[in-house]
């Protein structure tokens, strides 16, 4: 019986690399990195491929990947993944959807925390030997209003977690109509938390708006400026979902009206962005380099999840993460 052969085009982390390299009905390419024109060359070899945010996987791409049965997200978006082309050809698709949901929301907080107290900025002032307390006076996140947008896995969390520091959430998505689809701890936490059933109405009620829905074609420039205008004054805005959602240049344009007192982005337009760029530059913008997913715990239980869901795949008939139907 031929072997299952596995792309990894991104990296993996240890542990769940070794489940299928030690599994002998596998047999692993493990790569930290894979150029488009490389993975076109020899997509065509393998059964199953995995990918992070690095590798799209375009029409073209997947066209060619003839002897594929299965693409795997280790992580949760697949925007990057064309999956119609993909559910046409037959291969499922499946993402690892909570296993980096936790780093995803702390990432939100802490940048939540970055922007209202402006501490990239005050730290860089620091390093150039400039003492300015003054300058960077910022606000407290008790009190405010959150408008979490999306309540999935990660917005779920971020919710929870900024009333458990003493906000109030405002909490809207379209496939969510009554309390009683809210999941987790929110559906009893009616004193500080509001579902509300428009988004309009979930911009208008924030001071702060945290952005937690996938990228499609419904949700690019989903907050714009016609709702950043919406917004009550001196407000926020965070990005930690995908670029292209929030719109970057009406972000710009609001805080350099004062219509917005600061804005965070963990995600971009382009990836990697083109330098030199306005936002990471802007005295009231706290950035990161995608780093929602970026730590040991949350790679480790990526991996572990997607080496689990494969092996479940090809040898036991199970189809756990699976997003398409074929």
């Amino acid at each position: 019986m031929s072997k299952i052969r596995v792309l990894i085009t991104d990296g993996m982390a240890k542990e769940g690399a070794e489940i299928l390299k030690s599994n002998s009905q596998f047999e692993v390419d493990l790569r930290k990195s894979t150029s488009a024109d490389e993975l076109a060359g020899i997509i065509a070899n393998y059964e199953c491929i995995v990918i992070r945010s690095a590798t799209t996987l375009t029409k073209e791409l997947i066209e060619k990947a003839t002897s594929m049965k299965l693409i795997v997200r280790a992580g949760a978006g697949v925007d990057n993944i064309d999956v119609p082309t993909a559910t046409a050809k037959k291969i499922s698709v499946m993402n690892t959807a909570s296993a980096n949901s936790l780093a995803a929301a702390e990432q939100t907080i802490a940048l939540m925390f970055s922007m209202l107290r402006q501490i990239p900025q005050a730290s860089a002032s620091l390093r150039e030997g400039k003492w300015e307390r003054e300058a960077y006076k910022g606000y407290e996140a008790t009190g405010k209003t959150m408008a979490v947008l999306g309540l999935g896995n990660i917005g779920r969390i971020v919710a929870e977690k900024a009333i458990g520091l003493g906000m109030k959430v405002v909490g809207y998505d379209p496939m969510i109509k009554s309390m009683s689809q809210v999941p987790g701890k929110l559906s009893k936490m009616l004193e500080d938390f509001t579902l509300v059933t428009s988004l309009d109405e979930a911009v208008k009620a924030a001071n702060i708006i945290s952005v937690h829905v996938p990228k499609n074609k419904d949700t690019s420039n989903l907050i714009n400026g016609d709702r950043i205008g919406q917004m009550k004054d001196k407000g926020f805005i965070i990005n930690c979902s995908r670029g292209g959602i929030v719109d970057e240049k009406a972000v710009i344009a609001a805080l350099d009206s004062g219509k917005l007192a600061g804005a965070a982005f963990d995600v971009y337009d382009k990836e990697p962005p083109v330098f030199p760029n306005p936002l990471f530059t802007h005295p009231k913008i706290a950035c990161a380099p995608h780093l929602g997913a970026s730590t040991f715990e949350a790679q480790d239980r990526v991996a572990l999840t997607a080496a689990a869901q494969m092996i479940g795949f090809f040898i036991k008939g199970e189809k756990m993460g699976v997003i398409n139907l074929i």
